[in-house]
């Protein structure tokens, strides 16, 4: 990989190692449908490991295939994690790093905090699938993983504060410029947070760390569907009005991964008030 870009790097990076860690989900996911697990809520090692050792050649070849993808894209994920943070501390020395403090593009700071969420959810996985014994301690793992997603979170309010203090004191927004769905990435970042802290609600049999956790979804989740009622349209006006930008027409798929996390949140927040408060979520 190219080292040492300067005012060339763009934090719109993080997002290729974002995407090897959607990568890691989904061939998780294909493992998840391969491998019955009734007695917990995803795959682990003690599960898919005995199946792998006695299954007809067929299904050997599909659960290697879907544990072959996890790892290689966990190792993508963290190769250009790591490039990113070294380029981006380079990237804040030079004067675009200050510019891009004080324009339209500042958003994009919001990929850093989505990225280090995606991470948090690959190690879990990573963790649960190749790590043997690990389930009977998970519960001991998740206040890790809450403080984790509280502080992606709170990182994310942070940029996010600090973007939108400097457009109500000094104003300066570009609506010319603003001709696609790039801002909503910050939706993305809150969303990501929100999806995050419900997995470790809804698993958690411990009430501080299920309220906690439960809590937080609510308010990264009711914030990133405030702000994408409150962005979208500002989108959308500057589109109708000065055409989508070429470069920011592919946002507009960014609807569909900010609507997904929406809606496995609010799954997971049901299921797991019925775990804590009853028994009905499970019929």
């Amino acid at each position: 990989m190219v080292k040492n870009l300067g005012e060339k790097y763009s934090p719109l990076y993080f997002l290729a190692s974002l995407g090897n860690g959607g990568m890691v989900v989904t061939f998780f996911i294909y493992l998840t449908f391969s491998i019955k697990h009734k007695k917990t809520p995803v795959v682990i090692f003690e599960q898919w490991w005995p199946v792998f050792q006695h299954a007809p050649i067929w299904k050997q070849a599909l659960i290697a295939f879907a544990l072959i993808g996890i790892l290689y894209f966990f190792v993508n994920h963290i190769r250009l994690l790591v490039w990113n943070i070294r380029e981006f501390g380079l990237f804040k020395k030079t004067e675009a790093y200050t510019k891009l403090k004080n324009s339209n593009a500042e958003v994009t700071l919001m990929a850093i905090p989505l990225t280090i969420a995606m991470t948090i959810n690959t190690l879990f996985i990573i963790g649960a699938i190749f790590v043997p014994g690990l389930w009977p301690i998970v519960q001991y793992i998740f206040p890790l993983s809450l403080i984790g997603f509280l502080l992606t979170g709170f990182y994310s309010l942070k940029i996010f504060g600090d973007y939108y203090q400097r457009l109500l004191i000094h104003g300066g927004f570009d609506f010319k410029g603003n001709n696609s769905m790039a801002q909503m990435i910050s939706i993305l970042s809150f969303a990501m947070s929100g999806v995050g802290l419900a997995a470790v609600g809804a698993m958690s049999h411990n009430a501080i760390v299920y309220g906690v956790a439960m809590f937080g979804t609510i308010f990264f989740i009711v914030t990133a569907m405030i702000l994408a009622i409150l962005q979208g349209i500002q989108g959308f006006n500057s589109m109708m009005e000065h055409g989508i930008s070429k470069e920011g027409s592919p946002s507009l798929w960014i609807a569909i991964p900010i609507l997904t996390l929406i809606g496995i949140s609010i799954i997971r927040l049901y299921f797991g008030s019925f775990h804590h408060f009853g028994e009905g979520g499970q019929d």
